[in-house]
């Protein structure tokens, strides 16, 4: 139930045997007693337990803000976590400062994360932007309403700081400024002498796996708590994202983040980062994986249905084989996944897109950011002298199973790009959906917004064939 771990948190470097499952909100709160990380939601929604994550890379350390309420202990092996006690600096920090100047902070229990988060940001932007900031403040929520002072706040520091001459050095301009502690110059340094204990590796499926936990410690995490875990970290391979031959190869252990700043995936998919906006706060993209999205095997994955419309395959790894499977052949019903017991999912790959190509997501929630979709959807196609020769399309939200639409697929495929010809697609793609009614809305409420958004993908990449007011 325990394992060796190493790390560091804020100035100590702590070494010793502790439960890898339990999460780091825990560990700072009822262990190293420090209350100023703040147990809101415990759904990784509200933000208050944000803390900073560093990763060693090369000669710098790479943070990032995660929600340590799903985040756990053997997740932090040889690396740096930050609570706000460790933003402590000589006197008051400058982003607290304008918080109490321009009244961002009221109650004060959100105020911790929002500082967090803000950091994070200070610590990675290539150039400081007010909008830019608010993306990654918005996993944190104020509940006395007071984001316009917090903006305003944010806002005000990256003024100074947009008057001072360009940095070189980036830690060293922010402790300059008052906004990171002097014990940041030295964190490499104490990283290195960090060895990361490896978790050995158990294929006989009697250890609980865990992914990026954004879902399952959602669901589950009372009993994982109790649980000998495996983290996908340690199982699979750490080169993240490749290409080989006509194929590109994403890591399960990729997160939405990971392909959100990917230069392969950024060049392969236009406006994908825009796209990643739709699928989490910054919190939750820098840990949910593309393995666990899959597995977790939700029928509204956002992720996963990104994939099915690339036709993706995934490798599984076992104890004694490695074989593929289809992303549209893995799941067999309502969270059935053509897995054995003994099987993880190591990668996933999808051919290369090539020649005119085009894509597209749409997805539908109660808020259009942060928020589990109603209905979501994507579209990928291959244009060949005004025909669609390949055409993959994914739905979520509308069955049992992220649903691969081979029926629209095959409908459309080889034939001319026109309205007749989308309309009957969509027209067929609704007789293959069988949604149910819940909370998200009724059977029909699904169908409709289905048909709408399918609809959208052909508005936006085919404007010259098909408008809203022909739709209408």
């Amino acid at each position: 139930m325990k394992a060796q771990l190493k790390f560091i948190c804020n100035k100590e470097i702590i070494s010793g045997e502790f439960n890898p499952a339990m999460t780091v909100l825990d560990f700072l709160r009822n262990m190293k007693e420090l209350k100023g990380t703040k147990e809101g939601c415990r759904e990784g929604d509200c933000g208050a337990c944000t803390v900073l994550v560093g990763e060693l890379s090369g000669n710098y350390v790479n943070y990032k803000n995660i929600n340590s309420c799903l985040l756990p202990m053997g997740d932090i092996d040889g690396k740096h976590v930050i609570s706000i006690e460790g933003l402590n600096v000589d006197g008051v920090n400058l982003f607290q400062q304008f918080l109490v100047d321009e009244g961002g902070t009221q109650c004060g229990f959100c105020t911790p994360g929002f500082v967090v988060s803000f950091t994070s940001y200070l610590l990675t932007a290539e150039t400081f932007e007010t909008e830019k900031a608010v993306d990654y403040l918005t996993g944190n929520l104020c509940r006395c309403t007071g984001h316009p002072g917090i903006i305003r706040a944010a806002n005000e520091v990256l003024k100074i700081l947009n008057k001072k001459e360009i940095f070189t050095d980036r830690i060293a301009f922010l402790i300059e400024n008052k906004l990171i502690p002097e014990y940041f110059k030295v964190a490499a340094a104490k990283l290195k002498q960090i060895q990361k204990q490896r978790i050995p590796v158990n294929y006989e499926g009697t250890k609980l796996i865990v992914s990026g936990g954004t879902d399952l410690y959602v669901q589950q995490g009372d009993v994982i708590a109790g649980k000998d875990i495996n983290l996908i970290s340690e199982l699979i391979s750490t080169d993240i994202i490749k290409i080989q031959n006509d194929e590109c190869i994403v890591s399960a252990s990729a997160t939405v983040a990971d392909l959100e700043t990917s230069s392969i995936f950024n060049n392969m998919f236009k406006g994908f980062k825009d796209t990643a906006l739709l699928f989490g706060s910054k919190q939750i993209r820098n840990r949910a994986t593309i393995g666990g999205n899959i597995n977790n095997a939700s029928p509204i994955g956002d992720m996963t249905s990104f994939f099915l419309s690339l036709n993706a395959k995934l490798i599984l790894s076992g104890k004694s084989q490695t074989r593929e499977v289809f992303l549209k052949d893995y799941y067999k019903g309502y969270k059935r996944l053509d897995r054995q017991p003994d099987e993880i999912v190591s990668r996933i790959i999808f051919k290369i897109p090539s020649g005119d190509f085009k894509y597209s997501f749409e997805k539908v929630c109660r808020r259009k950011y942060l928020d589990i979709a109603s209905v979501n959807t994507s579209f990928y196609c291959e244009i060949t002298d005004n025909k669609f020769s390949v055409v993959h399309i994914s739905a979520g939200g509308v069955g049992p199973t992220p649903a691969y639409l081979s029926m629209m697929a095959a409908s459309l495929s080889g034939k001319e790009i026109n309205y007749e010809n989308i309309k009957q697609g969509i027209d067929t793609a609704l007789t293959e959906i069988s949604p149910i009614g819940d909370v998200r809305g009724s059977a029909d409420y699904k169908k409709l917004l289905l048909r709408n958004l399918l609809y959208a993908h052909f508005m936006k990449l085919f404007p010259e064939v098909i408008t809203e007011e022909v739709v209408l």
